[in-house]
């Protein structure tokens, strides 16, 4: 048999719908899903040869006087039957182009179906074009088609208009003559009973990040998109957040992509050498503010990747190995490396949120990193020039001494605010983390996400409602994707000493299971499932702490003045620049416990200039600090430990019984510091 000839007989691929479950459901993000129908849109008027100035898209969305929320995109080019048989087959990366040699964002053929089929209960677009209307969309089964009696059905073009209900979009007259005059169609993609959405959106929220998201970002400075919430119009114009550069970088840094990396680019490309790929390039820009990682801009402190012209991945800085913080913190910008578009070489991803890894792609973003890392410590050195003719004989003495007090009254302080001080569980505001909240859903993580230390165990807690959700002896499922997470099992059968009472006489199932890291930086899922009910945890897995472990106290060091103990900054000390936060952790010191006080900050140079480092003012603002960080760190703890009870009322308690309890602890052990104007260091 081996030695003879055989030949396969083609046949279609059959595809069972389970596999479009799991490959879609990345696309059950709105905002997303969002990207992906502003992204058709965009192409659609690329492929009518449509100027700039008349494309336009409307996002319209409905929770009031409606059966179930429903979202639409809307713009004013139509499609034919023809066009629908070529959009509706998947993962075809041609599908965008409709035919034609012409730049697209659409790469895979996917995205706005996934988000259709997965993001919704129901979705279809209702689509006309030279006099022909087609509705075409998915059902409750996921299944997509016509619907009856809408297939190529000839009406005028006001029947279409009112059919679709867009007669009274506060649109321009040219815009509904063109259709009349049948110059050009409408498209309305809609989707009803969206995945998440109980009953209202929160249009603001999603806009915002829609705004400034990698996939959206560039297609709204060109395209005129306006929101329509309930009939009334919440923008009239939706454009991304325009940054002011830092004064001595307000030039765009343009780098051509390393010659050794364009060969790596050929060797994987079938069109090797090609004139139509331009060589690559990488421009960096800066931002006067900077863009902290929970901030409203700090979704823009990335590097987009494009290829011919849209965005095919994008990178946050914090996650490609930048180590210059805070300096880059203002740098974001972009990478044009078209040859990675060519669908040959295997390096974009269907959903287009990173580039698939391998060799090639992997030595482009370590490059990016370094180029990131090259400007960052040029800022540095601009802020540290700044500082050396302001800077005065700084002294961390005092810094020392509220260090000292604060490892000595720090435990027993969150000791108090966690278990209710000395065991009183009666009802008022103690005991946060003891109390046994019922999970949401009823079947859920104790907590959303948690960090775990390589190579070694680790617990985490399901919280089950017994027998509202699952009975006693019912079995529970754990799975990762991610082949390095190993658990003890994946397979877990709820016992009755698994339960505990919560309030109401409820009793909760928590199901312990211990699962193991095996490489640092991982982030991945943590599914529980059983028959129909399903819940995630995100797990990061860390480098192992050294020293202490969780009950270590936090480090609090001056900027300009104490060394940096990771040995991370230039010139030994880590500098702020007047705009950074008063408070301010990097992302490789919230591991390791550090805080910095911000000594350049409006409030500690007006401190400096009128009373001097060794003042009593000086010495309140310190403390003010350490108050601050006492007051993080009890929000976090609280989040921990009482996630099901993290609420502005929750937090707002706790804030107030830390600085209560902290004003206590100082009002005698630190009484000269904070009150005599001439308080001396007491010698060691």
């Amino acid at each position: 048999m081996k030695n003879k000839d055989i030949t396969i007989e083609e046949t279609e691929h059959v595809v069972d719908d389970h596999f479009f479950d799991f490959v879609g459901n990345e696309f059950k993000d709105h905002v997303k899903g969002l990207a992906e129908w502003l992204k058709n849109s965009a192409d659609a008027y690329f492929r009518n040869n449509t100027p700039l100035n008349e494309q336009f898209v409307v996002f319209r969305f409905f929770d009031k006087k409606v059966s179930a929320p429903i979202i639409e995109c809307i713009d004013f080019v139509g499609m034919e039957r023809s066009n629908i048989e070529k959009a509706k087959r998947w993962g075809d990366p041609t599908s965008a182009k409709g035919g034609k040699d012409i730049k697209t964002y659409g790469g895979h053929g996917n995205g706005g179906k996934f988000y259709m089929r997965q993001g919704f209960i129901e979705s279809r677009f209702i689509t006309y074009k030279n006099g022909l209307l087609n509705v075409f969309g998915f059902n409750k089964n996921g299944k997509y088609g016509y619907a009856e009696g809408l297939q190529n059905k000839k009406i005028s073009p006001n029947e279409a208009i009112k059919y679709a209900d867009i007669d009274t979009l506060p649109i321009s007259k040219k815009i509904i003559e063109n259709i009349i005059n049948s110059k050009t169609g409408f498209t309305v993609v809609q989707g009803i009973n969206p995945v998440g959405i109980k009953k209202k959106f929160k249009v603001t929220k999603d806009m915002e990040r829609l705004k400034d998201f990698p996939q959206s970002r560039r297609i709204l400075l060109q395209v005129n998109t306006s929101v329509i919430y309930n009939g009334n119009s919440l923008y009239g114009l939706l454009k991304p957040d325009e940054l002011d550069p830092m004064e001595k970088f307000n030039i765009p840094r343009a780098i051509s992509v390393p010659e050794f990396i364009e060969n790596k680019l050929k060797k994987i490309s079938v069109k090797l050498a090609n004139e139509k790929y331009a060589q690559g390039n990488l421009i960096l820009k800066t931002s006067k503010e900077p863009l902290p990682r929970s901030s409203k801009l700090g979704e823009l402190n990335r590097i987009d990747i494009l290829g011919e012209i849209g965005v095919i991945a994008s990178y946050q800085l914090w996650e490609i190995g930048v180590k210059t913080w805070p300096h880059a913190a203002h740098i974001y910008g972009e990478c044009h490396v078209p040859i990675l578009e060519d669908s040959t070489n295997d390096c974009v991803s269907n959903d287009r949120a990173k580039l698939i890894k391998n060799e090639v792609t992997d030595t482009l973003i370590e490059w990016v990193a370094e180029e990131v890392d090259k400007l960052a410590i040029e800022i540095g050195a601009l802020e540290r020039e700044k500082q050396k003719e302001n800077q005065r004989d700084i002294t961390s003495k005092f810094n020392d001494v509220l260090n000292q007090w604060k490892d000595k009254h720090m435990k027993k302080i969150m000791s108090e605010l966690f278990t209710g001080g000395g065991g009183d569980s009666g009802g008022g505001g103690g005991g946060f983390g003891t109390e046994i909240t019922i999970p949401a859903n009823g079947f859920d993580f104790k907590y959303p996400e948690a960090e775990i230390q390589v190579n070694l165990t680790s617990k985490i807690t399901l919280k089950v409602s017994v027998p509202d959700k699952l009975p006693i002896g019912a079995t529970i499922l754990f799975n990762s994707d991610e082949s390095t997470i190993i658990f003890d099992s994946k397979k877990y059968c709820i016992k009755s000493d698994h339960l505990k009472l919560a309030e109401g006489g409820k009793e909760i199932a928590f199901i312990n299971i211990d699962v193991v890291g095996q490489k640092a930086g991982i982030e991945t899922l943590i599914t529980a499932s059983a028959g129909k009910l399903s819940a995630s945890i995100k797990i990061r897995v860390i480098e192992q702490k050294e020293g202490k472990s969780g009950n270590a106290f936090p480090k609090v060091l001056l900027s300009g003045q104490d060394l940096d103990p990771l040995g991370l900054s230039v010139d030994g000390s880590l500098i702020l620049g007047e705009r950074d936060p008063i408070v301010y952790q990097r992302p490789q010191d919230v591991d390791q416990g550090i805080y910095w006080i911000n000594t350049s900050s409006p409030m500690a140079s007006k401190i400096y200039d009128r009373f001097g480092f060794e003042s009593l003012q000086f010495r309140n603002f310190l403390f003010e600090r350490y108050i601050d960080i006492f007051v993080k760190e009890a929000v976090h703890e609280l989040e921990k430990k009482d996630y099901g009870h993290f609420t502005a009322d929750t937090v707002d308690q706790k804030i107030s019984d830390t600085i209560m309890k902290v004003h206590q602890s100082a009002k005698d052990d630190l009484d000269q510091f904070l009150f005599d104007q001439n308080y001396v260091i007491p010698n060691k």
